[in-house]
């Protein structure tokens, strides 16, 4: 199964602090009742990482042939799909990180009036929305469906043959009485036994043609290309009919996208699990998850102890980068780090 992981979660500063550093106030959100804002203020958010994941999970779907009772008799075939049945299995996982805002975490800033007066704080908030673009965190779900080949979907309807009855009519010609033959076609329903006796023949036929063809016996010398080409669509007419009695597979590609947000001190994180029966379901508890991520920090980054009067409102608020390696686990097993 092929993965792509990315092993570095890291949280940064959402403004630029050029000749931002003199700024008036900078407020947490929701205001307190005490606080009346100015005109002239914006907004920002603290940035967090969200994790997207990206699950793609085959449905597989065996089909019984039409003539799946017959295989064994008529072609010796024993290997075959005798039920109908519908499973699904875990085909990939593509786990990335993204950086969103994070919307417990927002501030309201004014400008100082020099900031005002050299519009340094539009440049500010030109930067604040580069990160501050709130992506949509919706799971999302998306099917490729691999349709039933056409020669097995209308072989279902073959089930009628022409016949011609002959008959005498007796007509009146020249006051003479006569008789003269006649014949009619119509259509009539073939039996189960018919049909298999049909595609049986046709798959002998196909390989009398096809070892005729290897073996030279046509009068035509035909170009090494335009053989291979009349072999290759002999093998596909054979495969045709031998689906009749063998059966089908059909795999349809689904891909399920979804996001999640560690918390902090979370290392442990419940992703999805995989019903063979009923397919892709999101899992919320951690116990009860077949597959899951573990976050593993290392290199703490430490800002510089700084002494800070808590009255004050001054300063935009940061946040402390750490780097993690992320691990997918299986049943508590990693499969890839």
């Amino acid at each position: 199964m092929k993965r792509f992981l990315n092993l570095g979660l890291i949280l940064v500063l959402a403004l630029s602090t050029n000749n931002i550093s003199a700024q008036r106030q900078v407020y947490p959100l929701p205001l307190d009742s005490t606080v009346k804002l100015s005109s002239n203020y914006f907004y920002y958010y603290l940035p967090t990482t969200a994790i997207k994941v990206d699950v793609t999970v085959t449905k597989v779907r065996e089909i019984k042939g039409y003539y799946a009772d017959y295989a064994e008799r008529m072609l010796g075939l024993t290997n075959i799909i005798s039920n109908n049945r519908t499973f699904y299995r875990l085909k990939d996982v593509n786990i990335e990180t993204v950086v969103v805002p994070d919307l417990d975490m927002a501030f309201a800033v004014e400008p100082s009036s020099q900031q005002l007066k050299e519009q340094s704080y539009a440049k500010a908030l030109v930067n604040s929305q580069k990160c501050n673009d709130n992506k949509s965190l919706n799971s999302t779900y998306s099917t490729t469906a691999t349709p039933l080949p056409d020669f097995f979907k209308n072989y279902a309807n073959v089930s009628y043959t022409e016949t011609e009855d002959a008959f005498v009519e007796t007509k009146i010609i020249n006051g003479v009485v006569t008789q003269v033959p006649a014949n009619r076609t119509r259509l009539v329903n073939k039996t189960a036994e018919q049909q298999v006796q049909e595609a049986a023949d046709r798959i002998s036929q196909i390989r009398k043609d096809r070892n005729s063809l290897i073996a030279g016996e046509q009068e035509v010398p035909y170009s090494a290309e335009a053989l291979q080409l009349m072999i290759n669509q002999l093998n596909q007419s054979e495969n045709d009919y031998l689906d009749l009695f063998r059966g089908i597979v059909l795999e349809d590609e689904m891909h399920y996208y979804f996001y999640v947000i560690p918390n902090k001190g979370q290392y442990s994180m419940p992703l999805f699990n995989i019903d063979q029966n009923e397919g892709f379901k999101l899992a919320t508890d951690a116990s009860a998850a077949a597959y899951s991520l573990r976050i593993n920090p290392f290199n703490m980054v430490m800002l510089p102890a700084k002494k800070e009067d808590k009255k004050s409102a001054q300063g935009f608020r940061v946040r402390q980068p750490q780097n993690v390696n992320i691990d997918l686990l299986h049943n508590g097993e990693t499969i890839h780090q």
